[in-house]
């Protein structure tokens, strides 16, 4: 065996391909990078058989690594084709996929080692090159496999790459198009297609074309952190040099004191990267740990402050909770108070008005009629600022037991009839026992619930109007009810404001019943919270009616 300068060539690429597959390697452990790796250490050994081709004086040894090149080139395309599966996406490979590809590998074992069928024997040729070889009778198996996954590989590349949006990715996976065509197409001519034609004189150029799409792959992780691949500039120079001291054996034998020089200069000029990126990663070093130092301060101080701010906070929400424990009482207490005179007022006018004081003229009468109706209003009123409040401080015990919510909505209809009916209105509503489905509740609390949510639809409806009933359940979990009407409705600004600002009451409603308060409402929503339901008003605008939906759990 003579090694001549082509090998020699060809080892140094070979060096520089294998000194990028370990810095991916060992840089990244994503799926597509150790792919990639592998692919790489493929090439490796590829180039090691090419080199040898020239130097070489057996012709049965020349033909085993010829062969062992060809095949090499096979399994080459393949492992391309799967990494170009998983980039840049890292995805994972069909395992049917995977297995397809290594028995196409297996099945080419025999077509190239045992036999003459795809590669033939080798013969000296006038070159220095030295090697000529014959093709079996499938020949071209090889070339359309080889072609077929390099093509389908590159069209995958370029399809995601279509698709990306991402602009860093989108760098990656275009400099990752270049470097992989550079790296395909001048072996693909030059080791494949020229040597059909008899032309041997630049299969050394396969191999050596490696170098520029390794400067395209290694200045895309350098600046976009190619396959998230992360690692100190010193390890590839050190790599390097590592590999240049092997080559230095062969250096010598071949190239003698210009070797030495040449290598010297090499060594020199790596030395002087090698320094200067030990110093940069150390300056790096020591501003990082300047920052550490520093950001570990400010994180302290803005701890310090954001706890401050955390018990000021804590201390505030602690005296808002006492405030509105405080208000809730004294609304209490005043229901209370006011209560017990509201009660002899009103026992006190049902007296008159049964003659216990005597003879009640009409127009009397008719003044303590409309006293009494005022009295009953004022009753309610008071009875609604206790339902919310109690309800939302926890002193409202439910008596939750499982029932039928038709049995409340029907005593609601009928307790409403006479007023539904000199409006003309027409209520629709499921009047079956099975349409409605049991729930956990406080039957005489969700009365109260329903009476205010009909009663609106009812006073502010419009003559020959609609009320329509309907409900459903979702996910078998949830009954939900819908209570629409044809009324006044409201804008899409004044709907929110029902619930988020107390007591508020829209144009339209205040139109149709000046005297209300807005509080109905409010004490029907308290209720159903109070079962762990929601209760929600929606509308489709001015004079298009009004939406209720009460949602509550079925267990």
């Amino acid at each position: 065996m003579e090694i001549g300068i082509l090998t020699i060539l060809i080892w140094m690429v070979t060096i520089l391909v294998g000194s990028l597959g370990l810095v991916i390697f060992f840089g990244s452990n994503r799926r597509s990078s150790r792919a990639f790796a592998f692919n790489i250490c493929l090439i490796v050994l590829w180039s090691f058989g090419v080199s040898l081709l020239p130097s070489l004086t057996n012709p049965n040894l020349e033909n085993i690594v010829l062969k062992f090149t060809f095949y090499m080139g096979g399994i080459i395309a393949a492992a391309f084709y799967y990494f170009c599966k998983t980039f840049p996406d890292d995805a994972k490979v069909n395992s049917v996929t995977i297995i397809v590809l290594i028995a196409i590998q297996i099945i080419f074992i025999p077509l190239y080692f045992p036999s003459n069928l795809i590669i033939g024997n080798s013969y000296i040729i006038d070159s220095y090159w030295r090697w000529g070889q014959s093709y079996g009778p499938i020949w071209f198996v090889f070339d359309i496999t080889y072609l077929f996954f390099w093509i389908s590989g590159v069209v995958t590349l370029y399809r995601k790459f279509r698709l990306l949006t991402d602009g860093i990715l989108k760098k990656n996976l275009k400099y990752m198009i270049i470097g992989l065509l550079v790296g395909f197409i001048p072996p693909t001519i030059v080791s494949i297609e020229l040597p059909h034609l008899g032309y041997y004189d630049l299969n050394w150029f396969g191999p050596v074309s490696g170098c520029i799409w390794v400067f395209i792959i290694a200045y895309s992780i350098a600046k976009y952190h190619q396959m998230d691949v992360r690692v100190a500039a010193t390890k590839v120079f050190v790599i390097a040099m590592v590999m240049m001291a092997l080559l230095n054996i062969f250096i010598d034998v071949v190239f003698g004191i210009y070797g030495r020089i040449i290598l010297f200069v090499i060594f020199a000029i790596l030395g002087y990267i090698l320094f200067r990126s030990l110093t940069a990663e150390s300056e790096h070093r020591d501003q990082l740990n300047l920052l550490n130092t520093t950001l570990s301060q400010k994180v302290a101080e803005q701890t310090a402050e954001i706890r401050k701010a955390y018990e000021l906070e804590k201390h505030a929400r602690r005296e808002l909770e006492k405030l509105n424990e405080t208000k809730d009482q004294f609304i209490m207490l005043t229901q209370h108070h006011l209560r017990a005179p509201v009660t002899r007022i009103r026992t006190g006018i049902d007296a008159a008005l049964s003659g216990d004081h005597g003879r009640v003229s009409a127009k009397l009468r008719t003044s303590l009629l409309e006293t009494n109706t005022s009295v009953a209003r004022l009753t309610k009123i008071v009875d609604d600022f206790l339902e919310i409040t109690t309800l939302k401080a926890g002193g409202q015990m439910l008596d939750i037991e499982t029932g039928n919510l038709l049995k409340p909505l029907e005593e609601v209809l009928e307790e409403l009839r006479l007023d539904a009916e000199k409006m003309r209105l027409s209520i629709n509503y499921p009047p079956l026992l099975s349409d409605w489905p049991s729930v956990p509740m406080d039957e005489s609390k969700m009365r109260e619930a329903l009476l205010i949510i009909i009663e609106n639809a009812v006073r502010y409806n419009v003559q020959d109007g609609r009320i329509d009933i309907s409900n459903k359940v979702i996910d078998d979990k949830v009954l939900e009810i819908t209570i629409e009407n044809t009324g006044v409705g409201m804008t899409s600004a004044d709907a929110p404001k029902l619930f988020h600002q107390h007591y508020f009451r829209s144009k339209e409603a205040l139109a149709a019943n000046p005297i209300g308060m807005g509080i109905g409402l409010g004490v029907a929503r308290a209720v159903v919270r109070a079962h762990h339901g929601e209760l929600t008003i929606e509308s489709d605008g001015e004079g298009k009616g009004a939406r209720v939906r009460i949602s509550m759990q079925l267990r």
